[in-house]
């Protein structure tokens, strides 16, 4: 540094508000005062320095109020407070109200739903849940009795008493078009000899043709055998590429379903339905709230956080609204990465619908497991472990989705324990009776707009971007 910095620095405060013009080695000060030729070698010595600025402090107190300048700010100190004001006026705004109103609604659910939660009585810790073996997956698929072993093992390691497997078509299984919807009893009866083979580790939820006039019938004599819930595939959106829905040849509000709702209400059966309720699949969400609201006791979970965990005030507004319905947090095989880096990028908001919705969310990956070299005993456990570290870490890795570091929900004990387990207890138990919807649906929240339709009335897919 040379002499001339020094001395700058050294009176910083005295000069502030005089220009200053830097010139090879020579050091001017104008305006009130000047030192001209002080070379970066040339020693100053105190006395003369201390005259020196003794006489701009002076001649300072001199200076007209009107003409001292006064500082000016900066263009990136305007952005800056421009993007405060932005930041604030949204929190102000829009968070605040959104989270007061959520908090309102929620209490308000609560009251239908099950009793809120005791934090004053200790909860299981991961490692006591997994040493016990407490864990219950509720959403899987499976091709065949004999692959049943797999599962099993994984099951015993990571701490899984029990799995609901859902009846899949040849479709789900293969992911070849050509076969179509088909081939569903035969998986369905893979799955009662399943739950016979191996009682109390696994549940059989058959699905059913929804075109099928002897549906019904057909769903009874597995309830015989022993199956305890019921997959509908009505509502998910796959388009084929002759642009139909693979799975959705009638509304899920079509009269011919009907008999087959009040039947599961009836037997307090539970249903998983698969739905997408985003304005990708026009209807859908009309559809699935016209059942929804037509039988209020029924027993509903719509997997995948509902197919709204980018859009989540719309996940909020029918959990706020039908007290029966309830999620998971599987994204399936080919989803689970795209949706595990979703809730890393942002663990705040996800964690939020925990604590808000902590009865009505459950553990699941939905796998399709077949005979396949890629589906394997590794591929299994990789699948799971990353989700139950999204759910008990801050952090983790996981080689299902290499080269990520993901941040986790690391949820506290007392949520986690109703995620893995006991709110899917509470869900089989309960026996709802006299069910009454308190509320509408507020399309505001649904990000899409509602259509013009009547009751049973399907919409084709729409047409190709």
């Amino acid at each position: 540094m040379s002499l001339s910095s020094s001395i700058l620095d050294c009176f910083q405060d005295e000069i502030h508000d005089h220009t200053l013009t830097v010139s090879g080695e020579s050091m001017v000060f104008h305006r009130r005062f000047m030192v001209q030729g002080i070379q970066s070698n040339t020693v100053i010595p105190t006395r003369k320095v201390r005259k020196i600025m003794g006489k701009a402090k002076k001649k300072r107190k001199n200076i007209p109020p009107a003409t001292t300048r006064k500082p000016r700010l900066s263009i990136v100190a305007w952005v800056l407070i421009l993007v405060a004001a932005l930041i604030a006026g949204r929190v102000l705004t829009v968070e605040i109200p959104h989270f007061i109103e959520h908090q309102r609604q929620g209490a308000a659910s609560v009251a239908t739903d099950t009793p809120a939660i005791d934090v004053s009585v200790p909860a299981l810790s991961f490692d006591e849940i997994q040493k016990q073996r407490l864990i219950i997956d509720v959403h899987e698929h499976i091709g065949s009795l004999d692959l049943a072993p797999i599962y099993l093992d994984i099951m015993n390691e990571l701490g899984i008493a029990k799995m609901c497997l859902m009846g899949s078509s040849k479709f789900t299984l293969t992911l070849d078009e050509s076969y179509g919807f088909t081939e569903t009893e035969a998986n369905n009866d893979e799955l009662i000899k399943i739950i016979e083979q191996y009682p109390g580790r696994f549940e059989a939820w058959p699905t059913l043709d929804p075109t099928d006039p002897d549906k019904l019938e057909k769903f009874k004599a597995l309830v015989a055998r022993g199956a305890t819930g019921l997959k509908l595939y009505t509502g998910h959106g796959y388009i084929t590429k002759t642009r139909e829905y693979m799975f959705h040849p009638v509304a899920i509000d079509d009269p011919g379903m009907m008999p087959v709702y009040a039947y599961c209400q009836e037997n307090y059966i539970p249903v998983c339905m698969h739905v997408n309720p985003s304005s990708a699949a026009p209807g859908f969400a009309q559809e699935l709230i016209a059942v929804l609201t037509a039988f209020p006791d029924m027993k509903i979970v719509v997997p995948h956080f509902m197919l709204s965990s980018i859009y989540s005030d719309r996940l909020r507004e029918f959990l706020d609204t039908f007290p029966n319905l309830y999620t998971d947090i599987s994204f399936g095989d080919f989803f689970m990465a795209d949706g595990l880096k979703r809730i890393s990028r942002s663990p705040r908001k996800f964690r939020q619908i925990f604590n808000d919705y902590p009865t009505r969310i459950m553990y699941a990956t939905d796998l399709v497991l077949i005979n396949s070299p890629r589906q394997d005993r590794q591929w299994v456990r990789e699948q799971h472990q990353a989700y139950l570290d999204m759910l008990t870490k801050e952090r983790y890795t996981s080689p299902a989705i290499p080269g990520e570091d993901l941040r986790g929900l690391a949820l506290p004990n007392h949520i986690l324990e109703r995620v893995l387990y006991k709110n899917y207890l509470d869900f089989s138990a309960k026996r709802p009776e006299g069910t009454v919807i308190t509320r509408q649906i507020n399309w505001d929240k649904m990000n899409q707009e509602k259509l013009d339709r009547l009751p049973g009335q399907a919409f084709p897919p729409p047409p190709k971007n």
